[in-house]
């Protein structure tokens, strides 16, 4: 019997949210203030690539032909430091517990969107460099924010409402990408309204998003559950919990996830970096200003994440249901048909992407809520930061891989190329998640009698 599946019939006294079950010492502050920080922290991680967009264009006026390298070689930097970083907050959370790490990552991402916007041309640095090094702040707040976000979702509830947990989360992930990121985008075209110059405007815009990460930090430190709910009681030395994550990939199924996470994270990656980019170089090419274009592409990005939200929903209470191998096959497999119907448009602005918009919304909420799901069911609870924490950076190695190969793709080939490569990883993946579930079907433990009988 798993130690997960021991540990939820000890908690039958935990609290009860309508379906969800929380393991003991979780309160309704906690859960709560889990819910509203994930309202705003995809949306805060994102807002670099969204912004990133004004800046290239609008600022510092660079040729459309160059912009794809630039916005693969930060999303690589961003990347290699996730890589570095990840694994390392896993397992110091699991040692010293989540808020800590969880608020450094946002106080991170505060510093680097204070310091992104002074980028200019003026300077004897490079622009590539200066970016560069303001974004190494933001990608360390990203590599805390990401882990924590996972693992305090995992964290709380039992093992038996563990997808719902995580659809609720991804659900306050959703609404906070499909409204935030049309706020912030609107945000430089308010302050020149307002008689602003374009450079000026993009510092006030960038710094209210700051002021809204140091905001976030201050209330998860008040709000969040102290330490780990599975706090080892003899702590580890510190490398000796991040075997754990290499370790525990020995076993099919958590390999599996890993290999999800590689996929299903550049899925994210690749409409928060590139969508915008190429949208609004169609725009600019068929007559719009810059700040119209922005407008027009943040519109079907939000029709992208509103679309993802009820398929939160669908997959929550069907991945609970059925075996997370499956899962994984439905959600990568939606996913597929989602990037695969942008390469068919002859005009990404016609009305046709509303409809491949909606199929790339799904796919990307199915494909991350069923690998979350996957490795949250098979890693156990001793060192459970450190698997999710190796989770992460594998999903780092996927984002850096989709910066390089789609920053390639979008200059020398064209724009799409980067959404046609994810519809290839997910078709991949699609395949050797049916190879698994074949594989470790039949060796696969009885399960849990308290969760049969539900």
């Amino acid at each position: 019997m798993s130690t997960t599946a021991d540990s939820d019939r000890n908690l039958e006294t935990g609290l009860k949210i309508g379906p969800l079950m929380m393991r003991e010492g979780v309160t309704k502050k906690h859960v709560f203030t889990l819910f509203f920080i994930s309202f705003f922290g995809i949306a805060m991680m994102n807002t670099v690539g969204i912004m990133q967009t004004y800046l290239l264009n609008e600022v510092l006026k660079i040729p459309q032909d160059e912009q794809g390298a630039i916005i693969g070689t930060l999303l690589i930097v961003q990347e290699l430091v996730v890589i570095v970083l990840v694994g390392l907050a896993g397992s110091i959370s699991d040692r010293w517990g989540r808020p800590p790490v969880f608020a450094t990552g946002f106080i991170l991402l505060a510093i680097g969107y204070c310091l992104y916007p002074l980028v200019s041309n003026e300077y004897p640095v490079d622009v590539v460099y200066q970016l560069v090094a303001f974004r190494l702040f933001i990608a360390s707040g990203v590599a805390c924010v990401n882990v924590m976000l996972s693992s305090v979702a995992n964290d709380y509830p039992i093992d038996k409402t563990r997808a719902k947990m995580i659809a609720g989360v991804f659900i306050f992930n959703g609404v906070g990408i499909a409204s935030l990121p049309r706020f912030i985008g609107g945000l430089p075209e308010r302050f020149i309204q307002m008689g602003y110059d374009p450079v000026i405007a993009g510092r006030f815009a960038f710094w209210i998003v700051a002021g809204i990460c140091i905001m976030l930090a201050v209330v998860l430190l008040w709000g969040l559950k102290p330490g780990a709910p599975a706090q080892i009681s003899k702590r580890e030395p510190l490398f000796e919990t991040l075997k754990v994550g290499l370790n525990e990939g020995k076993k099919p199924r958590i390999l599996l996830g890993y290999v999800a996470a590689f996929v299903s994270r550049a899925d994210l990656a690749v409409v928060s970096q590139f969508l915008t980019a190429w949208l609004v170089i169609e725009g600019l090419n068929q007559g719009m200003t810059t700040s119209e274009a922005l407008i027009t592409a943040t519109t079907f990005y939000i029709v992208i994440q509103a679309f993802a939200l009820p398929w939160a929903v669908i997959f929550g209470i069907l991945l609970d249901k059925i075996d997370r191998v499956l899962g994984l096959v439905l959600g990568m497999s939606v996913a597929l048909i989602g990037y695969a119907s942008l390469g068919v448009l002859e005009n990404p602005l016609s009305n046709w992407m509303y409809l491949a918009a909606a199929f790339v919304g799904a796919g990307e909420m199915g494909a991350n809520i069923s690998a979350t799901s996957l490795i949250g069911k098979e890693a156990p609870d001793r060192g459970r930061g450190a698997v999710l924490g190796m989770f992460s950076l594998l999903g780092a190695v996927g984002i850096m891989v989709v910066g390089f190969v789609g920053g390639w793709l979008f200059d020398n080939w064209k724009p799409v190329g980067p959404f046609l490569y994810m519809a290839g990883s997910n078709g991949f993946l699609v395949i050797a998640a049916l190879c698994v579930y074949f594989l470790t079907r039949g060796s696969q433990q009885q399960p849990d009698p308290q969760t049969a009988s539900t």
